[in-house]
């Protein structure tokens, strides 16, 4: 991993341990132990920093999501390890977190928003073309429809102040939706399958 890499990487740590309102650049650097000047060397200022800290993360999301699609040839157990995965990078994510990126870097939350919803979008929908073509998920399923009505779940499942995680589990709540979704689309081959799996788990 390159040394900027390796800053950004821990600056990204920061962040997810204590979020981003509060952390400063002294908190960074002396973080990183490193000094400000070799900070700023690799960022302009805290905006840039957050920037360039959630662009590896979400780009630390899409790789695992791919690496899941590449294993995965069931469409159901794709879908749990996914969100399993997900639980694992978000279970220990501070409160307010999402809620202060947009109130204090709205351009950088559009930015990290619109990646989301495109990679949201194209994962199920791929899952969905599989699903179908296993019998697993009903062939009468407008895909688009569906896809577009998932990006607005997750977008419920991270606002703090819908589920704010100092009184919701976060594991618990992805599993709520996994199973809502999965019904929803599901063949009784699908729902079968998905009984068995959550007995079996």
């Amino acid at each position: 991993m390159e040394k900027e890499e390796r800053i950004i990487k821990g600056a990204l740590d920061l962040f997810l341990q204590a979020g981003v309102k509060s952390i400063n650049m002294d908190d960074v650097s002396t973080h990183l132990g490193i000094s400000k000047k070799t900070l700023y060397k690799i960022v302009s200022n805290k905006a840039d920093l957050v920037k360039q800290a959630f662009t590896l993360h979400q780009s630390s999301f899409i790789s695992m999501i791919e690496a899941i699609k590449t294993k995965n040839t069931n469409p159901i157990d794709e879908i749990f390890e996914i969100d399993q995965q997900l639980c694992v990078m978000l279970k220990n994510r501070p409160p307010l977190l999402i809620s202060n990126l947009k109130k204090y870097y709205p351009e950088v939350w559009n930015i990290l928003d619109t990646i989301r919803k495109e990679n949201i979008y194209d994962c199920v929908s791929q899952n969905i073309d599989l699903g179908i073509k296993q019998g697993f998920y009903r062939g009468s399923i407008n895909v688009n429809i569906i896809a577009k009505l998932m990006i607005n779940t997750v977008e419920a499942i991270v606002d703090d102040e819908l589920f704010p995680l100092t009184e919701y589990n976060f594991k618990n709540i992805l599993q709520e939706n996994r199973v809502y979704h999965i019904r929803g689309i599901a063949t009784q081959k699908g729902i079968n399958y998905l009984e068995n799996k959550l007995q079996n788990d």
